[in-house]
């Protein structure tokens, strides 16, 4: 379970809070840009789409206080200020 460290700035990395992972996210936009890390100083490597049935599987601390969140899949990393949690059934 991921617990908050400091005082991230937006609702949506917000829902992430406390919530047992692996978890499954709704991205708030079409697609959101998949990175090699944690960061937007990371490589940007494809995209993630809802088809694609994101999860969660880890969630570090970015600059600036952006919270971050490792695909289950592998493929790499997204913002969490661009998904909402939507089920946790694990």
């Amino acid at each position: 379970m991921w617990q908050e460290k400091s005082n991230i700035g937006t609702k949506a990395a917000q829902s992430i809070i406390g919530t047992k992972l692996p978890c499954k996210v709704k991205l708030l936009s079409d697609y959101v840009t998949v990175y090699t890390g944690a960061g937007f100083e990371y490589v940007s490597i494809g995209s993630v789409s809802d088809v694609d049935k994101p999860e969660i599987a880890e969630v570090k601390e970015g600059k600036e206080s952006r919270l971050w969140g490792s695909l289950k899949s592998g493929s790499g990393w997204i913002p969490l200020d661009q998904v909402e949690v939507i089920q946790n059934d694990f």
